[in-house]
């Protein structure tokens, strides 16, 4: 089994653009079919192995733009590491990590401070960042959207095997699940159905 605490954080905002494409064009959509019959217009995302905050913040940039007016979003962002998570929280990014940011949601989402850059409040507010061990439950339910991309990688067939249960636990009905390129579920046996879209793959679960 993989040791957590020396996991890697390479990290960086709109990391695998595809997985962004479908995201706006495949599971944005499907999402809000599906929750507009419950008259739910809240939408749920777990970002697992954050890091420094780069993909919880790019995850908040993107919906604040692609979301139609009344619908809004609540991110979990975890990690292992108090260090990493410190990071995110104060949503400050040097000239060379903001590297990846569109110019116009650069100009829109973060301020120029002194040495870098600082993620605004509203975006930073959407973001509520906790230190959580992926071999143990979150004792979190319901999320719409899962990411954990690059993470699992670290882990031998067991642990994989029980981190992706617990994904499966936290996550809703007809709920979606992303993974690094390098990742796959296949040979898992979980519940979990592969999804090939125009964009990118994932998973979902439909019951």
């Amino acid at each position: 089994m993989a040791d957590t605490e020396f996991l890697s954080n390479l990290t960086r905002f709109f990391r695998n653009q595809a997985h962004f494409d479908a995201l706006e064009h495949f599971v944005i959509p499907e999402l809000m079919k599906i929750k507009q019959t419950m008259g739910n217009t809240t939408i749920k995302i777990w970002s697992a192995g954050c890091s420094t905050g780069e993909e919880p913040y790019s995850i908040a940039i993107f919906l604040s733009e692609i979301l139609p007016p009344l619908w809004k979003f609540e991110i979990v962002a975890s990690d292992i590491s108090l260090k990493s998570l410190a990071v995110g929280k104060e949503g400050f990014y040097s000239d060379t990590q903001i590297v990846g940011i569109p110019d116009s949601y650069l100009k829109k989402y973060l301020d120029k401070v002194d040495g870098g850059y600082r993620v605004h409040a509203d975006i930073m507010s959407k973001i509520r960042f906790d230190c959580h061990n992926l071999q143990t439950d979150s004792l979190q339910r319901n999320f719409d959207i899962v990411f954990c991309r690059n993470v699992i990688i670290y882990f031998d067939e067991a642990a994989q095997a029980a981190v992706i249960g617990r994904f499966w636990e936290s996550m809703a009905a007809k709920s979606f699940l992303f993974i690094g390129n390098s990742e796959t579920l296949f040979g898992m046996n979980t519940g979990f159905e592969f999804v090939k879209t125009e964009w990118a793959t994932l998973y979902r679960k439909f019951t």
